[in-house]
């Protein structure tokens, strides 16, 4: 999960050059961790994951509302969007997760493109934004091309597209509640409380698939959660530095990290299908992007 801009006080100090340089090498750490959550997907189960994946996280991240003033940035009046939040969240790993256990990570990572395009369509659904036609065409383009990476002939990797389809449905329900939030809370609160109560979920279910981990593999549980909070703190500095329309770009290197992550680690060779419907995903998103900016500029 990365984080949206957060609140911080007004500077003159900020150089949108280093957050685009901080968003690439957080969108590389973040590559990295997928793979290494693909790999542990091999040997634990998915809530075994996600549990030391947000706990741990959470160390970092209690360091990085130390200036907005610690516990008291937790103070928040809308604690039950912050649970509804953290349930979507929780259910958009579960499904990611598992995607990645029965796909290539190029795959996954292409379809959770779909994401910003299912925001407009939940947005117009629930009368909180207009919907351009040029919108509307990136999902029609984004569906198209998730079809050819999955290839609906009733076998292959349908029902893992599917998963992670749905993975990026709810993760788009969940960005809308984040924006809610974020027009009270710091990015840095909103992120510990949905890491938080996704990890005391994912708890009571420890009891009853836990794989006793090796020493090491331990240790790279742990790991894997530390590294995902501090992957978070260079993204919520990006932030800082540029706007999200400066760094919406920078998403797209996403599919170079996971085809190249995906052949070194997995030997995962991408199919002709994964990057034409890739090239969709992605053109939709852009085009999703411009329409969006288009609007702003005639406001």
């Amino acid at each position: 999960m990365t984080v949206r801009e957060g609140i911080f006080p007004a500077q003159e100090n900020r150089d949108p050059r280093k957050g685009l340089l901080l968003m690439l090498v957080g969108i590389g750490l973040f590559s990295i961790l997928n793979g290494v959550v693909k790999a542990q997907m091999e040997v634990f189960p998915p809530n075994q994951v996600i549990f030391f994946r947000n706990a741990f996280a959470l160390i970092p991240l209690g360091f990085m509302l130390v200036p907005l003033g610690g516990l008291v940035a937790l103070r928040s009046t809308r604690i039950k969007e912050h649970v509804m939040l953290s349930v979507l969240f929780t259910g958009t790993l579960l499904c990611i997760f598992y995607a990645y256990s029965i796909m290539p990570l190029v795959d996954v990572t292409a379809i959770t493109f779909m994401q910003p395009l299912l925001v407009s369509v939940f947005a117009f659904a629930l009368g909180l934004e207009k919907t351009t036609r040029l919108q509307w065409l990136a999902v029609v383009i984004g569906l198209g091309g998730v079809l050819i990476m999955v290839q609906p002939t009733g076998g292959g990797p349908v029902s893992g597209g599917l998963i992670a389809l749905a993975g990026s449905a709810m993760g788009a329900a969940s960005m809308l509640i984040q924006r809610r939030l974020s027009g009270t809370d710091s990015t840095q609160s909103i992120a510990f409380y949905t890491l938080g109560v996704s990890a005391l979920l994912m708890l009571p279910l420890m009891f009853y698939s836990y794989v006793s981990p090796t020493p090491w593999q331990l240790a790279g549980l742990i790991g894997m959660g530390i590294a995902s909070g501090l992957c978070q703190y260079v993204i919520v500095r990006a932030f800082y530095h540029a706007t999200a329309s400066e760094i919406a770009p920078m998403t797209y290197t996403k599919i170079i990290w996971a085809v190249v992550i995906g052949y070194l680690w997995f030997a995962e060779v991408p199919t002709l299908e994964v990057m034409i419907g890739s090239l969709a995903v992605m053109g939709a998103t852009y085009l999703a992007f411009r329409s969006a900016a288009a609007a702003r500029m005639t406001i």
